[in-house]
Order: structure tokens, then sequence, then C-alpha cells
């Protein structure tokens, strides 16, 4: 079981977020979707505890494992972040790959406008 309750965390001077609870029970599988620069990396940093909340509780039960794969380092091309999702399709097949890029990086919380964006703008998140 894990359990996070009331938790807050500024960083560099801005909230993250604030009064965030939940409860995770034993074989429960989570994913955690948001725009970037959110704060998501930073949460699972707090449940990781390799760091700590400015409020609340983390308690996980004794005896729990967590399974967390990590971001990758950014990209070395500068590429926007419609290129990063469609791997360089060349121009024959970009018309059918690119609306399906699109669909999964809007449900993933990008906007429209994010889609433009120089990859490395974004958060490591």
């Amino acid at each position: 079981m894990l359990s996070v309750s009331n938790v807050s965390k500024t960083y560099a001077g801005r909230t993250l977020f604030s009064q965030v609870s939940f409860h995770i029970n034993r074989g429960e599988k989570i994913g955690l979707i948001g725009p970037n620069g959110a704060g998501k990396s930073t949460l699972f940093s707090l449940l990781l505890q390799d760091s700590t909340p400015d409020d609340g509780r983390v308690m996980m039960e004794r005896g729990i494992t967590f399974g967390f794969l990590p971001q990758e380092s950014a990209p070395i091309d500068d590429v926007t972040v419609l290129e990063l999702a469609t791997g360089h399709v060349d121009e024959h097949h970009r018309w059918e790959v690119e609306p399906k890029a699109k669909r999964i990086l809007s449900g993933l919380a990008f906007r429209e406008s994010d889609f433009e964006r120089n990859a490395r703008t974004l958060s490591g998140g």
C-alpha cells in the first residue's frame, strides 16, 4: 500500500502541487499524465523518497516494491516535439503518421502549440 496525504511541493519558487492525496492498494498499477513542467517527475521523486515534500506525508507499506522507468536524456538533435514523436518519417509516410502522433501527444496533455516547440525546451519529465 502507498498512501500520499496532503503533499505539497514547491520548486524554484513555483508551487508544483498542493495538498495532493491518493491511495494505491497492493497490486494496483497507475500511470501519471500531465502537461510539461507540472511536477510529475518531482512527485515520483517524492514517492521514491529521493526528496521530501514541503508539507504532507508519503507512507509506503513495508516490503512494497515500486517500479519506475526513469526519463531519458534530452534529445541530441534540434527537433520539434512532433518530429520526435514521428521518428523522422519520410515525406511519403508523414500524412499517415503525423495525425496519429498528434492524437497521442494530445492524450499525453501536450497542447497543439507544443507540437512545434524544440523538444530540448521541455522539462525532462
